[in-house]
Order: C-alpha cells, then sequence, then structure tokens
C-alpha cells in the first residue's frame, strides 16, 4: 500500500456508462411488461452484466497495484453501504405498497385479500425447499469465510455455494411455470412476480460477485487485509437471504 492517504486516479467513463444502461435497462424491461418484447431486455442485460465486470477488473487492478489507500477503502465500504441501503430501501417500498393493498383491500378486488379465484402454489412445497437452499447457501458461505479469515482456501464450500445459489434460482422458475395466475392477473399477481422476480435478479448478480471472487481466492489475489470485495459479495449475498425470508413469510406463506 502507498503511505499517501489518497490517489488521483484514471479518469473513467465508466460511470456515465453504468448511468445510461441502467436507464435503458428499465426502459427494456418497461417493453417486456407491457409488450412482451425480450430481446431489448436480455441486451441491456447483458451489456449492464459486461460493464459491470469490466469496471470492477479496473477497481481491482487499481488496488493490486497500490492505489487503494485504507482511507480509500473506507470510501468504498461508505458506497456499497449506501448501495446497500438504496437496495433495502427499494424493497421497503415494495412491501409498503404490498402491505398497503392487502391489509386495506379495495373493492375492485371484492374487499379480498388474495383476490378471489387465484391459487397459491403450497407455501410449505418448492417455496420452503428454495427457503432451506437458499440458507444453506449462506451457512456454507459463511463457512468460506471463516476458513479464507484463518488461510485457508474452502473451495469446495464456495463451489457448493455456488451451486446452491443455482439451485435456487433453477426451481424458482420451475415455480413459475407451476404456477396459475400470470404477472396481469390483477394486483396480486403483479406484486408477485414483480417482488420475486426483482429478488431473483438480484440472487443472479450476487451469484456473479460471488463467483468472480471464487476466481480471486483461487488465483490468490485476496489479502487478508485487503479484500473488500469478498467481504461486500458476502453482505450482499446475506441481504438476498434476508429478503427471501420476508418473501417466503409475507408473500407465500401469509398469502396461502
Amino acid at each position: 500500500m502507498k503511505l499517501n492517504y489518497f490517489n488521483i486516479l484514471i479518469e473513467s467513463s465508466f460511470p456515465i456508462l453504468m448511468s445510461l444502461i441502467f436507464v435503458s435497462f428499465f426502459f427494456s424491461f418497461l417493453l417486456f411488461l407491457k409488450m412482451n418484447i425480450v430481446f431489448f431486455f436480455f441486451i441491456t442485460l447483458f451489456f449492464l452484466f459486461l460493464c459491470l465486470v469490466v469496471w470492477v477488473k479496473n477497481v481491482f487492478v487499481e488496488g493490486l497495484i497500490g492505489n487503494h489507500s485504507y482511507y480509500m477503502q473506507d470510501g468504498f465500504k461508505i458506497c456499497f453501504y449506501y448501495f446497500l441501503f438504496s437496495e433495502i430501501m427499494f424493497f421497503f417500498s415494495l412491501f409498503w405498497f404490498y402491505f398497503d393493498t392487502s391489509l386495506v383491500p379495495v373493492e375492485e378486488l371484492g374487499i379480498y385479500w388474495k383476490p378471489l379465484g387465484l391459487e397459491m402454489v403450497n407455501p410449505f412445497s418448492l417455496p420452503f425447499l428454495n427457503s432451506l437452499i437458499l440458507l444453506s447457501s449462506a451457512i456454507t458461505l459463511t463457512r468460506v469465510h471463516y476458513k479464507f479469515l484463518v488461510l485457508y482456501k474452502d473451495l469446495f464450500f464456495f463451489c457448493l455455494t455456488l451451486f446452491l445459489g443455482l439451485m435456487f434460482l433453477v426451481f424458482q422458475m420451475y415455480e413459475y411455470n407451476m404456477m396459475t395466475f400470470s404477472f396481469s392477473d390483477g394486483i396480486f399477481g403483479s406484486l408477485f412476480y414483480f417482488m420475486t422476480g426483482f429478488h431473483g435478479l438480484h440472487v443472479f448478480f450476487g451469484l456473479l460477485f460471488l463467483l468472480m471472487n471464487y476466481f480471486l481466492v483461487l488465483k490468490n489475489n485476496l489479502l487478508l487485509n485487503h479484500h473488500l470485495s469478498f467481504e461486500f459479495s458476502i453482505i450482499y449475498w446475506h441481504f438476498v437471504d434476508v429478503i427471501w425470508l420476508y418473501l417466503f413469510i409475507f408473500l407465500y406463506w401469509w398469502s396461502f
């Protein structure tokens, strides 16, 4: 590490580029919802992933050559926690809307919640299995982190964590195929697919984040006193675990 507190880094176009891609992503998502056009959605999702990977790689290279002092690492932590807070508020707004709609259902819904005629999947079948899978991945990831702190690379449990996360997404897609209602079946259908879909998207990006750190651990590119990306990926993964618990309790169990 360099002794100076801060370093003037090379100017980057990634912040403005990521902003433009995010705007395009949400517009393509609206096209997908309104007109069922999936092409632009997957194209923007691909460029979002590509830009994110290259940007993270550049930031990591800056750290390897010693441009990230401890003060700059504190800055990264603050930025990450701001980002995590924005994610919490995003899901908080969704749950707020969900409770506002379910606790005081309007006359158009027949004053019943969930709306009559909609059949939910049994929460103690596939959703419960998915809950066990995601919580198990949190346990295995905690073991990986603990072993890393004692200078041991537990690659088997790291791979197991990635496998469990992937299985969660596979079972989630299978569950969607089992559903007897769609996104357009009233406000409950819209909320159900929107909330679980965005959670699944967060799980997907969390898996990519963990996969990147898997290769960093594999190649011994993370130091005991400088492994912020690994810590951030662990915190983010536990975040999606907690969000899923709330989804399971209120969206699956309570609405069954």
